[in-house]
């Protein structure tokens, strides 16, 4: 009898203090934060800081967290799995980003580029702690990549006999990215060590690669890409012409990071030249697509 006492209060000592871990580690952070900086609802990727870690350091993930959820009007994010405040009132921190990468290996997230999507970052955004949680928890993004929007158009009149053929466009440009998660840093986009430059197709807005546009003086809509501005892409121009198939390429001027633009190629018949201007790509404007 006695043996059966001491093993019923060892049992309720258990209890009570798995009860109290249990209390102390169910105090969950904001599930919906409000997110800033995004052109279009994402799913992303999150990463928490190791709550005992002093430093923003994320060499220890080798994959996302969790994911982030964008509501329609790109205001609000909700946290694809509850997260809880550590019972010590240690600090929770996260970071964000877009999308998933191919690796995820030393703090560093690896892409392979394919013109259909933007490379998005957020920094460390600050949670609080269990018993100072931060009233302003939330993510605003930074874009990497810049978005291109090609028209081209012919400069001169042609002869009615006279066709000109756009049979594809694409930017000759690096395929392989990397992004700094961590560290003095952060945020910043190079190209991969075993990056090559490729020929990435522009695409409209259903997704179809851009092919056998007839060109004439008026503005052809080539669709859009996104092209990495670290180092001035190319684009490159297939078309076929009276005496036959040529290929021109086009340099286009320099691109900063996270802008739209509008890019302009206009055709010499005569000497089949083609060069390109650069512009803002305003949003909303007649004729042209929403990001």
């Amino acid at each position: 009898m006695r043996s059966l006492f001491i093993l019923i209060v060892v049992q309720l000592l258990f209890i009570q203090c798995t009860s109290d871990i249990r209390d102390n580690s169910m105090d969950p952070i904001a599930t919906t934060v409000p997110v800033t900086g995004l052109k279009a609802p994402v799913e992303f990727q999150v990463l928490r800081v190791p709550d005992h870690f002093t430093k923003a350091d994320f060499s220890t993930h080798r994959q996302a967290d969790f994911k982030g959820i964008t509501s329609p009007d790109c205001n609000m994010v909700t946290s694809s799995q509850i997260q809880y405040y550590h019972p010590d009132n240690l600090p929770a921190r996260f970071l964000c980003f877009f999308p998933e990468p191919d690796t995820l290996i030393n703090g560093v997230a690896s892409f392979t580029l394919d013109g259909t999507q933007d490379i998005i970052y957020s920094p460390v955004a600050y949670a609080g702690s269990l018993y100072a949680p931060n009233p302003d928890f939330g993510y605003s993004f930074n874009h990497e990549l810049s978005r291109l929007n090609v028209t081209v158009t012919l400069s001169q009149d042609m002869d009615m006999t006279e066709d000109f053929v756009l049979l594809s466009a694409e930017v000759l440009t690096y395929n392989k990215l990397q992004l700094q998660l961590g560290g003095p840093l952060a945020g910043q986009l190079k190209v991969a060590g075993d990056a090559k430059k490729v020929l990435i197709p522009l695409r409209d807005d259903i997704g179809s690669i851009t092919r056998n546009i007839r060109l004439s003086k008026n503005p052809e809509d080539c669709g859009s890409v996104y092209a990495y501005a670290g180092e001035n892409p190319v684009l490159v121009l297939k078309i076929q012409g009276k005496t036959g198939i040529f290929t021109r390429e086009v340099s286009i001027p320099s691109l900063k990071p996270g802008k739209d633009y509008r890019v302009e190629v206009t055709g010499d018949v005569q000497n089949v030249l083609f060069k390109a201007s650069l512009s803002d790509w305003t949003q909303g404007d007649p004729g042209e697509a929403e990001l």
